[in-house]
């Protein structure tokens, strides 16, 4: 499995359009190193029969127990506890969804338009805001109302109340849009010592009326408008559009901020930003991060088993939250993602050796298949007899056999260094007696 799930990593640092190509022998796009690992057919028998759950375990739909995450709540609860037991993060929390792109069967499937990938499994994240490391992970199922909770919460609530269970206490600031802020969300956390700083829809219970845009008409350049209730902020300002911020930890201060404007005669122009906006703006794009680096070596290729997807994206969240780690504690200059997902595939292999199995027959060529001598890098050394040269001996004619004293470490065939060893490694019919030259 080792050497299986090496692979499945190195198919996402070297993308081909089937499977069935990283075995092909077609000479522009050879990669011999998968067939040295394993043969096809046994890679894509263990990816059809690979399976995390035990179906006789499986309880039917409508009944009490019913897991709709059944095929793979194994690998969740193995997996996703171990992103928070090993890392602490820093005071700055991101919560956000992300999208794990499927477009085949599934009632879990969902579209959302405003996302690069606009089907696929919704998943509410808690990531780290300066890093984008993944704390929690939790996968949209559908409508499913907790029967211990308060019955006036709402879903979003619920969601936050879950993901920042963790988190609270500890004087933790977390951003979120306005998807999950609420006043009710907002004073909870407060409560508990974790500060929240997000956009809001001033259509919320609890939120005053009058920051409403018909009420509170505001245009462009003007100064932001604040109100405060308890430990609660609301900040309505107008830039570009019209934003309303929710806020327990900014205060009803301002930055002086130089953007780029087309409008002015030099290319930019000062602005007064809120404190509360200039932070969202820096620490809310933290699943963003995430996202979008688990997405750089996920494994492209389709499945028809829908919790194969999921899977995949565990395993590249893993892969990225680990380099994040090994970045923070390793010294020296810092390691990029590609080459430390090389040392896992490494690492992995290491100690493995693939079984040969014996052909029986007479050796043959199929159409297209390059031989090996073709496609190694090949080194010359000195050899420990005085071997025939493949290449310009020929013993069947009178003084035709020409000893060498070198040979390919690679092919293991005497060779002479010059014009032998270059034509050998670069030609197919590469016979050449040296009496005919």
């Amino acid at each position: 499995m080792k050497a299986f799930l090496a692979l499945h990593l190195c198919m996402g640092l070297v993308e081909k359009a089937e499977i069935e190509d990283y075995w092909a022998e077609f000479w522009p796009s050879y990669t011999p190193g998968f067939g040295k690992v394993m043969s096809r057919n046994r890679f894509e028998i263990i990816l059809s029969f690979l399976h995390f759950a035990n179906n006789s375990d499986y309880v039917g739909r409508g009944q009490p127990g019913h897991d709709r995450l059944f095929k793979v709540r194994p690998v969740i609860d193995l997996i996703i506890p171990l992103f928070s037991a090993v890392y602490g993060p820093l005071k700055e929390l991101s919560l956000d969804e992300m999208t794990i792109a499927f477009k085949g069967k599934s009632t879990l499937k969902q579209y959302n338009p405003k996302k690069p990938d606009k089907y696929g499994y919704k998943v509410y994240v808690l990531s780290e805001a300066s890093s984008g490391y993944v704390l929690q992970w939790s996968m949209y199922t559908g409508h499913n109302v907790d029967a211990d909770a308060d019955a006036d919460l709402g879903a979003t609530h619920l969601i936050v109340r879950q993901l920042m269970a963790q988190y609270t206490g500890k004087g933790h600031e977390v951003y979120m849009d306005s998807y999950y802020t609420s006043p009710a969300i907002a004073n909870e956390l407060a409560n508990n010592d974790t500060g929240m700083c997000g956009t809001v829809n001033c259509k919320r219970r609890g939120m005053p009326r009058c920051l409403r845009q018909t009420e509170l008409p505001l245009s462009k350049g003007d100064d932001p408008v604040f109100m405060r209730h308890g430990k609660l902020l609301v900040c309505a300002w107008h830039d570009t559009k019209r934003l309303t911020m929710l806020s327990s930890i900014q205060g009803n201060s301002c930055v002086q901020k130089r953007i780029r404007s087309k409008q002015s005669d030099t290319g930019f122009r000062e602005i007064n930003r809120p404190v509360c906006v200039d932070r969202y703006n820096t620490f809310m794009g933290g699943v963003d991060t995430a996202d979008q680096r688990m997405k750089t070596y996920l494994f492209p290729h389709r499945s028809r088993k829908w919790y194969n997807r999921i899977f995949n994206a565990i395993l590249s969240i893993s892969v990225v939250n680990s380099h994040i780690i090994y970045s923070k504690c390793a010294p020296g200059p810092p390691k990029q993602l590609k080459a430390f997902v090389q040392d896992i595939i490494t690492a992995l292999l290491e100690g493995y050796s693939k079984r040969e199995s014996k052909k029986t027959g007479r050796p043959s060529m199929e159409l297209g298949e390059m031989p090996q001598r073709l496609t190694e890098r090949h080194w010359l050394c000195i050899a420990d007899d005085r071997p025939d040269c493949v290449v310009c001996s020929d013993r069947a004619r009178s003084k035709g056999r020409r000893q060498t004293k070198y040979r390919c470490s690679q092919c293991g065939v005497g060779l002479c260094a010059v014009p032998c060893n270059e034509r050998y490694h670069t030609l197919k019919n590469y016979k050449l007696c040296h009496l005919d030259t």
